[in-house]
């Protein structure tokens, strides 16, 4: 019986609600691929402002907006208070020359009167040889009473059986570990500059005896590190003959200590720090300083910013605005604490809580995307440890004291590629921490390995790499 006009109708929006129904399946279907795609690229296109990727990481650098800023023109910039060379002191001064006045360009032989004003120029410049090579001949004779032979003894301030003195040995090791020398530079500095040939043993073994003279300042500063009552805290990896390991740096407004291990973990801190510390850690969100959980802590706000940032890369709507809201507070937070010298405390202390408020409300928001929730949950649980800055004026807010004096680390793990024993390793620690620490305290790290040397080899007092009064 041919179906009447009502069910082929019928029939018809059947296989049309069928066709749709598959339709927007599909659509639903490439919708999400789309979105997994967009935040695979989100992902992918990660770089050092909106993650907490190191500069060095970026294959290009990222795009300026070029509406915020006009490009800023090279040299000192208006505003800026000029930086002049100051002259050399009088104990600096080798040699002082009277220089006077010649014929005048008229031609006239005759001289006026004599100027109280001189005028004043100084000059350095390298020696034609900066080496002083000494051969001590030590004459000797044989005791009459008891036969023994009796030798000259070589003056003060020579080591017994070296080449080189303290100084020299200390400029190789800072050649080595301040410039980055490596032994084949340091060969051919001997050679060109100095007019000296050297095998690159021979330089290892001067090497390993700066090392050894810093053994005991190190040693010093390790037990001291633990008494700091905030300490910048941050990790990178290192290579010794091809394996991995972590270097770490423990570091301070004046101090910097370096520590290379085999592990990546909260063992380090407990190795270094002892099972509790009592001061504030500044750090990363990393777990081994979850997992450490001191009583105080500070958490990096330059790392939560760029999590927070690239949360508005991403292509879902929620996930910018939760990153736009975040941002916004956030800005607000460091407008007023760069003004904090000039609020009244109990203003200041009020914005601040207000504004440490709002973001831990946007934090308790329901149905959070996926990255957006988990970096929420972050804002729950680490609240006290993210703005304990904001009410204890020694506690940073960021840790970029401690990726500051990693730069010098990761210079050298570049040209390096890294060390080949227990000794490079111990060499690399300990040249680190007084670099970067003499740098901290305005002092010379030359003549802290002079000392160090002499301390060494001559009994004299050893240098110490404490904080001075």
């Amino acid at each position: 019986m041919e179906p009447t006009r009502e069910q082929r109708y019928q029939r018809r929006i059947a296989e049309l609600e069928a066709e749709n129904a598959a339709l927007k399946k599909r659509v639903a279907d490439l919708e999400s691929q789309v979105a997994k795609l967009t935040e695979q690229i989100a992902q992918l296109s990660k770089n050092s402002s909106n993650s907490s990727k190191p500069p060095s990481s970026d294959i290009v650098k990222p795009p300026k907006d070029k509406k915020s800023k006009k490009r800023r023109r090279q040299g000192g910039q208006p505003g800026h208070p000029g930086v002049n060379r100051q002259p050399f002191t009088r104990d600096q001064i080798d040699q002082t020359l009277e220089l006077p006045a010649g014929a005048c360009a008229c031609g006239c032989r005759r001289r006026g009167k004599t100027l109280d004003q001189v005028r004043m120029h100084q000059f350095a410049e390298l020696r034609d040889d900066p080496l002083l090579v000494t051969e001590y001949r030590l004459h000797g004779y044989v005791c009459p009473h008891c036969g023994q032979i009796v030798w000259a003894q070589l003056p003060a301030g020579v080591i017994e059986g070296q080449l080189f003195g303290p100084r020299l040995q200390a400029l190789i090791g800072y050649l080595k570990g301040s410039l980055h020398a490596s032994y084949s530079g340091l060969e051919a500095f001997c050679r060109d500059v100095l007019n000296i040939h050297v095998a690159r043993s021979h330089l290892c073994n001067v090497i390993q005896r700066v090392n050894e003279a810093l053994a005991e300042p190190y040693a010093e500063l390790q037990e001291h590190i633990p008494t700091e009552p905030v300490l910048n805290i941050d990790e990178t990896g290192w290579k010794d003959q091809g394996h991995k390991y972590w270097a770490w740096v423990f570091g301070t407004p004046l101090v910097s200590f370096f520590w290379i291990a085999k592990l990546r973990s909260s063992a380090v801190l407990k190795e270094i720090l002892g099972q509790t510390y009592g001061g504030t850690i500044v750090s990363d969100f990393f777990s081994a300083y979850i997992k450490y959980a001191n009583k105080l802590q500070q958490f990096c706000l330059a790392h939560l910013i760029r999590d927070i940032k690239f949360l508005t890369t991403l292509p879902g709507k929620n996930d910018k605005d939760f990153g736009e809201a975040l941002l916004l507070q956030f800005r607000n937070l460091f407008r007023f604490w760069h003004q904090r010298d000039k609020i009244p405390k109990d203003q200041f202390d009020r914005r601040m809580l207000r504004i440490k408020k709002r973001v831990l409300a946007l934090a308790e928001q329901e149905n959070l995307p996926a990255k957006s929730a988990t970096l929420a949950r972050r804002l729950r649980k680490h609240g006290a440890a993210i703005f304990r800055f904001l009410f204890d004026p020694a506690v940073p807010p960021t840790n970029n004291g401690g990726e500051q004096s990693l730069r010098q680390l990761v210079i050298d793990r570049r040209i390096t590629q890294g060390s080949r024993s227990v000794r490079g390793r111990q060499w690399n620690g300990r040249i680190w921490t007084v670099l970067d620490t003499c740098r901290k305290q305005g002092r010379s790290a030359w003549h802290f390995l002079q000392t160090a040397l002499s301390a060494y080899y001559f009994q004299s007092p050893t240098p110490s790499l404490l904080p001075q009064a």
